[in-house]
This record gives structure tokens, C-alpha cells and sequence, in this order.
């Protein structure tokens, strides 16, 4: 795999002085390879195998503005690479506002771009029902996780996703 278009974009942006390696060469011993990185995991990522993951929203407000910064960093890097990925973002709880259209509306552009990219987002249908939340004001892109968000995070664990609770 060429990593030309990493190496054109660094000089372009001036962040690096040097060229990087033109290719992903694997050392001798290791498995480390010319960027640094390791080689054993990506040849079991493919379309039978994709990276899935399962992300919990924070219940923090303060917290909200890195969730679809973490996410779009994260899938940039694993498409970067050629690695597929299915993720599911679901909030439960409090964290269900993260969703709603006039709460929110600063991440508008931002979550609607990792709906573009292939983020499934899920809110919390006990949630709703506890805080008289209607699906009409969340984004348009929004679903519902049914019973509720974390038995839906138990359910995509079983199905292999990986879980990870955003800081």
C-alpha cells in the first residue's frame, strides 16, 4: 500500500521537513514497519472482517464537542489505511440531548458528515420516554435504540462490536 498521498499531504502542510517512507515495508523482526506502526493487524481487516465498534455518548455536556472529533479522527485513520469499519454511536440517558436538533445545534455539520461516512447514531428509547423527548427532535439522522441504549450496546457486543465509553 502507497502512502504517497500522506507524504504529498504533510509537505503540502508543512508539517513534516522530510519525505515519509513510500511504502509500508515491514522490518526485519517485530512486525514494526517503515511508519512506525504494526503489520500483524491489518491483513485480518477486511470486507468479511471490518473494524466495528460501539461508542457510548457522554452524559457531560462539557464533554459533547470532542465525541464527533474523536470519531471522524478515528475513521480517517482506519480508512486512511484501507480498513473497513461499521461504528454505532448511541447515546442513553441525558446523553440522548447530544441528538436533539435545538440542544445541540453547534455538531450539526459535524454529525451529519460521520452519517455521511457510515456512523449509525442511536438515542436511548427508555431515555426518551423518561425525558418526553420525541424522535421529531432529534437530527434527521438519528434513530432509536430499542429497549433502551444499553441493552442495545449489549446487543452490538454480542454481534462482536467493540465497546468504547468516550472519556
Amino acid at each position: 500500500m502507497s502512502y504517497a498521498w500522506v507524504r504529498a499531504l504533510a509537505l503540502t502542510l508543512g508539517v513534516i521537513g522530510v519525505a515519509l517512507p513510500a511504502a509500508r515495508a515491514s522490518t526485519a523482526g517485530g512486525g514494526a514497519n517503515a511508519m512506525g506502526g504494526n503489520d500483524y493487524a491489518y491483513p485480518y481487516f477486511n470486507k468479511h472482517h471490518p473494524v466495528r465498534a460501539v461508542l457510548k455518548v457522554p452524559s457531560n455536556p462539557a464533554l459533547w464537542p470532542a465525541v464527533p472529533l474523536v470519531i471522524t479522527h478515528n475513521l480517517v485513520s482506519l480508512m486512511g489505511h484501507g480498513i473497513p469499519t461499521k461504528v454505532v454511536l448511541i447515546a442513553p440517558g441525558p446523553a440522548i440531548y447530544f441528538f436533539v436538533q435545538k440542544k445541540n445545534p453547534q455538531a450539526a455539520k459535524l454529525l451529519e458528515r460521520l452519517h455521511e461516512m457510515g456512523v449509525r447514531m442511536l438515542a436511548c428509547h427508555a431515555a426518551m420516554l423518561a425525558f418526553h423527548v420525541k424522535k421529531s427532535q432529534f437530527f434527521p439522522f438519528v434513530g432509536v435504540a430499542r429497549p433502551s441504549g444499553v441493552t442495545s450496546i449489549f446487543k452490538y457486543e454480542a454481534k462482536g462490536y467493540v465497546y468504547y465509553n468516550m472519556p
